[in-house]
């Protein structure tokens, strides 16, 4: 039951990256938006990867961990990149802030995968181009 579960996860996880890789993004106008080459790597909703055992794992604005978001590293969050803010990271398709990263990281996304096995396949990719698509739901926005 537990392989079964667990190759559901996969499964959707991939179809989620897959649909997501397909999106239509312009680069119109993307001049004006945030575009860097940043550190991408990967991180699970594991215990072990965020407060440690019996910590309940979750972001920092209080929703679970799960395929879709990205943890950013601080210094980004202080040059205007905000929680629900959209990313476009090449070669990964389209995400939403909702977690952020220790203080030693800088210029760093962190996407959350299922799974160390996803993780892994994601290992840490240097000077990827990350775009910031649109503010979200932010007050003062």
């Amino acid at each position: 039951m537990r392989v079964i579960a667990i190759i559901i996860t996969v499964l959707l996880f991939a179809a989620t990256a897959e649909a997501s890789k397909h999106k239509n993004v312009s680069n119109r106008n993307n001049a004006s938006k945030s575009r860097i080459a940043a550190t991408v790597t990967a991180y699970t909703p594991d215990p072990r990867e965020n407060g440690g055992r019996g910590t309940k794992s979750g972001t920092a604005i209080g929703t679970r961990i799960r395929p879709g978001i990205v943890a950013v590293s601080r210094d980004l969050l202080r040059q205007g990149w905000g929680f629900g803010d959209k990313v476009h990271i090449e070669g990964l398709g389209i995400f939403t802030i909702e977690d952020t990263m220790h203080q030693r990281h800088r210029r760093t996304i962190d996407v959350a995968v299922p799974n160390t096995a996803a993780a892994e396949k994601i290992g840490r990719r240097r000077a990827i181009v990350v775009t910031l698509l649109e503010a979200g739901a932010r007050s003062g926005s």
